[in-house]
């Protein structure tokens, strides 16, 4: 899909803030009600848009240590991982990745307690893993734009 440049500030202003209502955002982007609306209607179709959501701090919701998990398998029990990781509370993301880990595992959790016990449980299923903690985030949260060539007009 070409994107064109209203498309593009489209996609900045609802990464900014994705509460606009579609009169606003029209405003922002110099586009009616009706025609950004079925603008963002052709991103969503087009799975450009995958959803709309709140980013939550983990820390006040009592998980202050977030952590990298790297799995390392032969990706045969991949789909064991990934069933794991849907009921286990703090994992929030799973990625198959290509290097010396079959996955990496981003987790929140309330202590190192909770983290090690997550770690027990991988390495009970038979899993190597390698952990990072993370000390502080200094890029969080940057907009997504499609690369030149995909841009028309």
């Amino acid at each position: 899909m070409k994107l064109d440049p209203t498309d593009l500030k489209i996609l900045t202003e609802l990464q900014q803030d994705a509460r606009l209502s579609m009169r606003e955002l029209g405003r922002r982007v110099d586009l009616s009600a009706p025609a950004v609306t079925e603008r963002v209607r052709r991103l969503e179709d087009a799975g450009v848009i995958l959803g709309y959501g709140a980013r939550v701090a983990p820390e006040p919701l009592g998980r202050p240590i977030t952590a990298f998990i790297g799995v390392q398998d032969s990706g045969q029990r991949d789909p064991q991982l990934v069933r794991w990781s849907e009921k286990r509370d703090g994992v929030l993301e799973v990625h198959s990745v290509t290097g010396g880990n079959s996955c990496i595992i981003k987790v929140a959790v309330e202590h190192v307690q909770a983290l090690d016990a997550l770690l027990g449980e991988l390495i009970q299923m038979g899993f190597t893993c390698s952990t990072s903690i993370v000390l502080s985030t200094p890029l969080h949260g940057k907009k997504l734009l499609p690369p030149r060539e995909m841009i028309k007009g």
